[in-house]
């Protein structure tokens, strides 16, 4: 009798235990979204506000495309919210406490990036399984890539700062229906990957209430992330402002040269088209529209300026070299100005009746007049004397000939002076120029 109570207890002991224990995970589910309806709010009140969390991980920042201004980043959002539909006792179910469910079978927040930008209409929302906990509690988390609408500013571009903001709130709900809340005070970074020519400087989190003019009265949640992050700007430095601010130095040190040097036009021609492909290359990494002139811009702007006033005193200093007609001596306020001294007593202007050609007209007209005479001549020795009166004479127009020629090249050896010292002038002035703009422009308030 006692063996068959005993076997009686274990029978009844193993039925119970494939009752209760023998519930699949499958079943719960099944019980749960038997007659679920997931269009609807998951609370039983009407009036009561759904309440979800957000967590938004930052995972890499892919690119950030410029000409379009345009953020493309990874994500992992992690929704967290409580549904009064999808709770069950787990003594009942075989102590199961939380089940996987397929997102889209339930009631999702769907919350949305409002700065989004869709290439191809709405993309769908990832569709992963959400954690469902016996009282109700659903965790839904998944990655997605978006394309995020980035307003920039490049006013010091290559050192500049972007500022990205990121809003995310339901499209449909407002706080009455659907209330979002933080867990925490800032963006998860724990799990970023670093990018080669962006630095992430900060991932701040702000909760907003905002009123739309749609709907006067009624306010909307939204939580907006603001990307922060900083350009690598070696690549640049070495690529780009480097040449050319050697470009510039080059045309500056062009000065340097001898003023008769035809090198130096070259130069700055060379210069000037180097520095017109260089802008044009820093200006593809630049968004086709801006309210403003980058830092790199401004440079190449100077520099080009630099190069063309260098090209034009050239050939200012190239004028006063090679002048040879009308050429007067070095004034007076010049001289000063280079310290030349008091000028050659024996230089004086050059006047036309004493020109090169002149001189020559005046000995023929002499030399043929001389010639009549000594035709006309009778006597031996008034011949003589007329002979050398006349060698005489065309000794002293030779004579009158090689001082002018003498005075020219004096005159013409002072302007050269003149051009060689305006030109070391140029290269001082052009050098404090180059640094005294390079350091406005790229200091701490540049």
């Amino acid at each position: 009798m006692a063996t068959k109570t005993v076997f009686v207890f274990v029978l009844l002991y193993l039925c119970y235990f494939q009752i209760v224990t023998g519930v699949s995970e499958r079943e719960v589910t099944d019980m749960l979204l038997k007659d679920y309806q997931k269009e609807g709010r998951p609370v039983r009140d009407p009036t009561q506000a759904v309440e979800t969390s957000l967590d938004v991980f930052l995972i890499q920042i892919v690119k950030l495309i410029t000409q379009r201004q345009v953020l493309v980043i990874n994500f992992w959002l992690v929704h967290r919210w409580k549904d009064d539909f999808l709770t069950w006792n787990p003594a009942e179910y075989g102590n199961i406490s939380s089940i996987r469910i397929r997102s889209e079978n339930i009631w999702r927040p769907r919350l949305v990036n409002y700065n989004r930008e869709h290439e191809e209409g709405w993309s769908e929302t990832p569709d992963t399984n959400a954690i469902v906990q016996s009282d109700g509690e659903v965790l839904w988390n998944y990655q997605i890539t978006i394309h995020s609408t980035c307003v920039m500013d490049i006013a010091r571009f290559p050192f500049d700062v972007q500022k990205c903001p990121l809003k995310i709130g339901s499209w449909t709900y407002d706080s009455s229906k659907l209330k979002i809340v933080n867990r925490s005070e800032t963006g998860d970074t724990n799990q970023f990957i670093e990018n080669a020519e962006w630095k992430l400087l900060s991932f701040d989190l702000e909760v907003n209430h905002v009123e739309y003019s749609c709907c006067p009265g009624v306010l909307w949640d939204d939580m907006t992330y603001t990307i922060v992050i900083q350009r690598r700007s070696t690549f640049f430095v070495l690529y780009t402002v480097m040449p050319c601010a050697i470009l510039a130095f080059m045309a500056v040190c062009g000065f340097w040269l001898p003023p008769d040097s035809g090198e130096r036009m070259f130069i700055c021609i060379n210069a000037f088209l180097s520095m017109i492909v260089l802008q044009q290359v820093a200006n593809k990494h630049l968004p086709g529209t801006a309210t403003t002139i980058p830092l790199i811009n401004r440079f190449m702007g100077v520099g080009i300026l630099l190069v063309f006033a260098s090209s034009a005193l050239t050939i200012l200093t190239l004028s006063l070299l090679f002048k040879t007609f009308d050429l007067q001596p070095v004034p007076k306020w010049l001289r000063r100005i280079f310290c030349l001294g008091s000028p050659d007593p024996n230089i004086i202007r050059l006047a036309p009746e004493v020109s090169p050609k002149k001189v020559d007209a005046n000995v023929l007209e002499v030399t043929e007049l001389e010639d009549m005479d000594a035709t006309f001549a009778t006597d031996r020795a008034k011949a003589t004397s007329q002979l050398v009166r006349r060698a005489r004479k065309v000794l002293l127009q030779l004579k009158e000939e090689y001082d002018m020629m003498s005075r020219y090249e004096k005159i013409q050896k002072e302007w050269k002076i003149v051009a060689g010292k305006i030109d070391r002038c140029l290269l001082i002035a052009f050098f404090i120029a180059l640094v005294v703009i390079s350091g406005a422009i790229f200091g701490p308030s540049g």
